[in-house]
């Protein structure tokens, strides 16, 4: 009888330290126990109606782990707009047909007689290859009697990388300092007779850094002088103008149909102050579709 007392006692204190949920959390149990139930019911007779399709789709998606940040890239442009390029009514002379085209890959244009001259000098010449390239060119309109329109400009846009358009500015720069003056040794045959032709090629650079982030004018004369002395010929003065706007870099070269203003002012139908303005609207052009935009 003792062992009996004792047994009871013992269930007696074992209840008392049992904590017994209150009322109302016996009630909210049970309520999520029978929303749960319906749910589920509600389920099945989903799937057995419509196969075992609907039981893939309804299933909600797990979240991801990690939430991956947005790609930075994902504003970058690659191609070259249109909107890059000049137009006709940015040339301060009349002009009239557009011809333009558009490539990968392209190697970025440079003087081909101030190559040749630095070649002569030593320098080593590596090409300079763009991404992507947008070039374009003004001719003048057709003169009286269906004469054969001029060349007024040309421009070439090209996207590269920044390793790529800092060797080109540098080697434009290295090339220019080499070759200042350049007398290469030709030949004419005037009335089929062969005579030595002596020709003077000169670059100079009369401003830089006008706009964009590098910018230049590069001024090129020419002269040749025959070996038996029939005089001086001096041929129209060309010009190249150079911006580059972020990854863009675009290259204006002056065409027969435009003429270059001379240093001593015998020349004037465009300026190096035209030249200028010329280089600012282009990068003005370039800076909505540059990377990154202006």
């Amino acid at each position: 009888m003792h062992d009996d007392l004792a047994f009871v006692e013992r269930i007696h204190r074992d209840l008392n330290d049992v904590r017994w949920p209150e009322p109302h959390e016996i009630r909210a149990r049970a309520r999520r126990r029978s929303r749960r139930t319906v749910a589920m019911a509600a389920v099945a007779v989903l799937v057995a109606v419509t196969g075992p399709a609907y039981a893939m789709t309804a299933r909600p998606a797990a979240p991801p782990v990690t939430a991956l940040p947005a790609p930075t890239h994902g504003s970058v442009r690659a191609d070259i707009p249109l909107d890059s390029l000049l137009r006709a009514t940015d040339v301060p002379v009349e002009s009239g047909v557009q011809l333009g085209d558009a490539g990968l890959g392209e190697v970025m244009r440079l003087d081909p007689l101030l190559m040749r001259c630095g070649g002569e000098r030593g320098l080593p010449m590596v090409d300079s290859y763009s991404r992507y390239s947008r070039s374009l060119t003004l001719l003048s309109p057709t003169g009286v009697g269906g004469a054969a329109a001029k060349g007024v400009l040309s421009q070439d846009v090209y996207r590269v990388d920044s390793a790529v358009g800092r060797q080109y500015f540098g080697q434009l720069r290295t090339m220019l300092v080499a070759c200042r003056e350049w007398r290469p040794v030709g030949s004419t045959m005037p009335d089929r007779e062969s005579v030595p032709l002596e020709t003077v090629h000169s670059w100079m650079v009369p401003a830089t850094d006008f706009a964009g982030d590098e910018s230049m004018v590069v001024r090129h004369e020419s002269s040749a002088t025959p070996g038996r002395g029939d005089g001086r010929t001096l041929e129209p003065a060309e010009a190249t103008v150079v911006v580059r706007v972020g990854d863009l870099v675009t290259v204006l070269v002056t065409g027969p149909g435009l003429v270059v203003g001379r240093v001593d002012g015998s020349e004037s139908t465009l300026g190096y102050a035209d030249l200028e303005a010329l280089g600012r609207t282009a990068a003005q052009r370039l800076c909505a579709g540059a990377n990154p935009p202006c």
